[in-house]
């Protein structure tokens, strides 16, 4: 994924230096995110659509800017950009604490995935946790970008070189939902397994994440705690997964849960009950294939159909 900012990036802050680079001055009348009436002049150049439109085909685009939704409806078409492009609602943004506050949410939304970040603000802090997330497996290129100047033809071929270098070092076809926010278990040690095996939800193929067409036959969410849960747990697995606005993997579909040859796959119970950001993501970018628990007919009668908005892959 490319996450876009505006501000510095497709907005330079210096309009004798925009102007001089080709960029064109539009004047901005509304609401910002916030519902606020602004105005002031915004400064885009007109080949950023065209290289934006490069990157997506290599990647998918979001954005990722404190303009919030403002940047799809109003900057996305004045430089021929798809209006429907999503946008990580990032909550605050600046650096504080050696951290762009902001990268928290765009994080938690992409999960797993390898992403670039297009910003003009970085803090101390953040290469560090770039290159931490790198070493687990989740590739982060952070691209400064001069707000003076915006947007140059360099930092497109450097993230161009990257996603290319990413498909080399790791084979596998990365998908969305990657994160996961701790899989349900019988006990409070079972998120230390997550590193015995890939807990990656995404379907490397379809590119599409694994959701489960309905309750396993012991789902945590059935009554009667039918896989004994200690006091509390369910209520810390389901505020845990929503706090990080992730999701919980269902204990079935987990390697060392006697399916050592098994494909994790996103817990139905969890996602018919609540609406994270990542499975909003997941939904609008990409869509879940539907899996049926392991060593579970599929056509069996099953009482404990799953309801609500998920039942047919949507929400």
């Amino acid at each position: 994924m490319v996450a876009i900012d505006v501000d510095g990036v497709l907005n330079p802050d210096h309009p004798p230096t925009a102007r001089q680079l080709g960029y064109h001055r539009h004047h901005y009348d509304g609401p910002d995110p916030t519902g606020r009436h602004v105005s002031g002049e915004v400064w885009l150049h007109p080949d950023h659509g065209a290289w934006l439109q490069e990157l997506g085909h290599h990647a998918d685009l979001v954005w990722c800017t404190s303009w919030g939704t403002v940047a799809a409806t109003w900057v996305a078409p004045r430089l021929g950009l798809p209006d429907d492009l999503p946008v990580i609602d990032v909550g605050q943004a600046g650096v504080r604490f050696g951290r762009q506050l902001k990268l928290t949410a765009l994080y938690r939304a992409v999960g797993g995935r390898p992403v670039a970040v297009l910003d003009d603000e970085f803090g101390g802090r953040d290469p560090l946790e770039a290159a931490e997330r790198t070493t687990h497996g989740s590739a982060t290129l952070l691209v400064p970008v001069n707000s003076v100047t915006g947007l140059q033809r360099g930092h497109i071929e450097q993230v161009i070189d990257w996603l290319g270098q990413v498909a080399i070092d790791d084979r596998r076809a990365y998908a969305p939902g990657d994160t996961v926010a701790g899989p349900a278990g019988p006990d409070e040690d079972d998120a230390s397994h997550e590193e015995d095996g890939d807990l990656g939800v995404g379907d490397p193929l379809l590119r599409k994440s694994r959701l489960l067409s309905r309750l396993c036959s012991t789902c945590i969410f059935h009554p009667g705690n039918l896989m004994r849960l200690s006091p509390n747990r369910l209520r810390d697995l389901v505020v845990k997964a929503r706090r990080d606005e992730s999701f919980i993997v269902c204990h079935k579909t987990l390697p060392y849960s006697g399916n050592p040859g098994g494909k994790p796959a996103i817990c139905r119970g969890f996602a018919d009950r609540y609406s994270t950001q990542a499975l909003q993501v997941i939904e609008r970018l990409f869509g879940f294939v539907e899996v049926d628990p392991p060593g579970e007919e599929a056509d069996r009668a099953d009482a404990s159909a799953p309801t609500g908005n998920r039942a047919n892959g949507k929400g």
